[in-house]
C-alpha cells in the first residue's frame, strides 16, 4: 500500500464536496466567488471561512492532479488539514451550516461572468482590447455596472446595463494605447463588476452607483477582475536568421463548460481538421480554417488523455483515463467503431501513436507498450515491457516506421524495434521523469529531443546513443516539437511558454507566453497545407505561423518570422 494511495479519489471527493461537481468547471476564482455569493445571502460570510473553502480547494486540486508523481503524501495531507481547523480552534457552527448547502452550478442566482482574468497581448502605443462575457441564467432581470479600480485607463462599453432572463451580453473593455509597459504585468482588482436583481420596469439609465452600496433590499454580487499582459520577448539573433513576432487572432478555446478543459491535441494530415481531448470525456473536431467545432462526442465518463487520427480510415481513437481505447468513424457524422481495454489497471495515463502505414496502433498504459492491428479486429499482436515506471509517450520514427520510441516516469528513453521484444538501447541522463519526445533529422542524420519534469530537453544523437545537447528550462517541460519541413524545434513548459530553437545550432530563438496563466503548454501539431502550428494548452489551442521570407535570397539576407495566435 502505497502513502500516495488513492489520492486521486480523495481529490474528487473534496472537490464534489466543495463545487458540487466532479470537476471544477472553471478556475478556483469562480468557485470561491459562488461560496461568498451564499454567504452573503444567509449573512455568514468571513474572511475565515473564505481561507478555509481556498485551502480545500488547493488540497482537492493537489490530490487531482494528473501526474501521480505530483499526489502528495497522506501525512502531508493531515497535516494540512490540522492547520485549517488550527486557524480558528475548530470551524465554526456557521461554516459547517454554510457547507451543508452545496448544490450544482446551475442553482446559484447570479450572473455569470467569465473570464476572471483579463488578458491583454501588450504592445506599446497601440490600444487594446479584450471581451468580458456576462450571462444571466436565472429567470429574473439582473443590473450590472462595471467599475475601473486601476490607475490605468480602462474603457468600457457598455458600462451598465440590465440583462433579461436567460440572456447574455458582451462588454468590450479596452485599454488606451500605453507610452511605456505597466510596472506589474499581472495586476490584481483592476475592474469591478457590480450585479443585483432588480424588476423588469427599470431602465438602463436609471441604474446608478448607490444601487450597488446599498444591500438592504437585495444582495448585490461584487466581482474584482484580474488583468495579465503578455509581451512577446526580445529575440536572440545570429548572421542566418533574424526572427520577428506578431500577435494574430484567436483560434479556439473553451466554449462549453460541459466539456472541459483542453488535455491533448492532434491535426490532420491532408484535411484542415483538429482534434481535441476535454476533461470531461469528450472529443472534438474543429475545422482550423473556420475555427468551429464541427463534430463534438462524449467517449468516456474519465478524462481523454490522447487522440490520434486515422486519417487513411477516416477513423479517430482516443484513450481515456481508464484504460480504454475508443475508435470512431467520422466520414459523415461520429460513430463508433469499437471500444477496448487496453490494460487491467482500473485508472492510468495512456499515450496512443498510430503507424504511418500499417494497420497498427500503439498503446502505452502503467508499463506495458501494446501493438494492436485493426485488420486482425483489434487484436493485441505484441507486447513490450521494459520500463521500471509508467509510460507517457510513444512515437514512431517518420524515417524508419519499423522503430518507434518511449518516453517513461523512469527517467528514461527507450528505442524499440516492432521486430523484438527488446529494446535496442536506453537513452539515460535526465533526472526526472521523461514526459515527450519527437524525431527529427539534421545534417541527415537523425535525432531525438525529449522533455523532462528536471527543467531540461535533451537532444540525443540516435547514431552515437548519447546526449548530444541540452536546452536548458526554468520550468517542467511537458511538450516537445520538431517540425517537419523546417529547421525548427518547440518546447511547451508548465510556465505556458512556447520556447522556439534552431534545431541547426540549438540556440534559443525566442518565446511566446501564448498560455493562459497556470496553464502549461501540453502539445504541438502540424496544419496541413501551410506553415502553421498548432499549440494546445488547457484553456484552449494557439496558432503559430512561421514563413520563410527569404527563399531565394543569401544566408545572410535570410529572415523568418514567426507569428503567434493568443488565447
Amino acid at each position: 500500500m502505497s502513502f500516495k494511495s488513492d489520492m486521486y479519489s480523495l481529490g474528487i471527493i473534496i472537490i464534489e464536496l466543495v463545487t458540487g461537481e466532479k470537476e471544477i468547471r472553471s478556475d478556483n476564482n469562480n468557485v470561491l466567488r459562488r461560496w461568498r455569493h451564499r454567504w452573503k445571502k444567509t449573512g455568514k460570510e468571513t474572511p475565515l471561512a473564505d481561507q478555509q473553502v481556498a485551502k480545500c480547494l488547493e488540497i482537492g486540486l493537489l490530490c487531482h492532479e494528473i501526474e501521480p508523481t505530483k499526489w502528495p503524501y497522506i501525512w502531508h495531507m493531515i497535516h494540512v488539514i490540522r492547520e485549517i481547523e488550527g486557524a480558528n480552534g475548530k470551524l465554526s457552527n456557521a461554516y459547517e451550516h454554510a457547507f451543508g448547502q452545496i448544490s450544482p452550478y446551475s442553482e446559484d442566482d447570479m450572473l455569470g461572468i467569465e473570464p476572471l482574468q483579463l488578458h491583454f497581448p501588450f504592445e506599446l502605443n497601440k490600444q487594446m482590447s479584450c471581451t468580458l462575457k456576462l450571462t444571466n441564467g436565472m429567470d429574473s432581470y439582473i443590473a450590472f455596472n462595471v467599475e475601473n479600480t486601476s490607475p490605468l485607463p480602462y474603457c468600457t462599453q457598455p458600462q451598465k446595463g440590465i440583462l433579461s432572463p436567460r440572456s447574455k451580453c458582451n462588454v468590450e473593455i479596452t485599454l488606451q494605447l500605453q507610452g511605456k509597459a505597466p510596472g506589474y504585468m499581472h495586476r490584481s482588482n483592476e475592474l469591478v463588476v457590480w450585479s443585483i436583481d432588480v424588476n423588469d420596469c427599470l431602465a438602463v439609465e436609471d441604474i446608478t452607483t448607490n444601487m450597488f452600496t446599498n444591500e438592504v433590499v437585495n444582495v448585490v454580487d461584487d466581482v474584482n477582475l484580474d488583468v495579465a499582459f503578455y509581451v512577446s520577448e526580445p529575440q536572440e539573433t545570429c548572421e542566418e536568421t533574424s526572427w520577428t513576432i506578431q500577435p494574430l487572432l484567436l483560434f479556439g478555446q473553451i466554449t462549453d463548460d460541459a466539456v472541459g478543459g483542453f488535455l491533448c491535441m492532434d491535426a490532420h494530415q491532408t484535411e484542415p481538421l483538429i482534434i481535441t481531448g476535454h476533461v470531461f470525456g469528450y472529443v472534438q473536431i474543429w475545422n482550423s480554417d473556420t475555427q468551429k467545432v464541427v463534430a463534438s462526442v462524449k467517449v468516456s465518463k474519465k478524462k481523454v488523455s490522447t487522440v490520434k487520427f486515422i486519417a487513411r480510415k477516416r477513423w479517430f481513437v482516443a484513450a481515456s483515463r481508464d484504460c480504454f481505447v475508443h475508435v470512431y468513424d467520422y466520414e459523415k457524422e461520429l460513430e463508433t467503431v469499437m471500444s477496448f481495454k487496453v490494460h487491467d489497471g482500473v485508472f492510468a495515463w495512456c499515450s496512443l501513436d498510430v503507424h504511418p502505414t500499417q494497420p497498427y496502433v500503439l498503446s502505452g498504459c502503467d508499463r506495458q507498450i501494446k501493438l494492436w492491428d485493426w485488420d486482425q479486429d483489434w487484436n493485441c499482436i505484441q507486447t513490450f515491457e521494459e520500463h521500471s515506471d509508467d509510460i507517457r509517450e510513444l512515437k514512431f520514427n517518420p524515417e524508419d516506421t519499423n522503430i518507434f520510441a518511449s518516453a517513461s516516469y523512469d527517467c528514461t528513453v527507450k528505442v524499440w524495434s516492432l521486430d523484438s521484444l527488446k529494446s535496442k538501447y536506453s537513452l539515460s541522463g535526465h533526472l526526472e521523469t521523461v514526459y515527450c519526445l519527437d524525431f527529427f533529422t539534421r545534417d541527415s542524420q537523425q535525432y531525438l529531443i525529449s522533455g523532462s519534469f528536471d527543467g531540461t530537453a535533451k537532444i540525443w544523437d540516435l547514431q552515437h546513443k548519447e546526449c548530444d545537447h541540452t536546452l536548458e528550462h526554468d520550468c517542467e517541460v511537458y511538450s516537445v516539437f520538431a517540425h517537419p519541413s523546417l529547421p525548427v524545434l518547440m518546447t511547451g513548459g508548465e510556465d505556458g511558454v512556447v520556447r522556439v530553437w534552431s534545431s541547426t545550432d540549438f540556440r534559443l530563438k525566442t518565446k511566446l507566453g501564448v498560455s493562459m496563466v497556470g496553464a502549461k503548454i501540453l502539445g504541438f501539431a502540424c496544419l496541413t497545407g501551410s506553415e502553421r502550428v498548432a499549440v494546445a494548452h488547457f484553456h484552449g489551442v494557439s496558432v503559430m505561423e512561421i514563413h520563410d521570407e527569404g527563399q531565394g535570397g543569401t544566408e545572410a539576407s535570410n529572415e523568418k518570422s514567426i507569428s503567434a495566435i493568443y488565447s
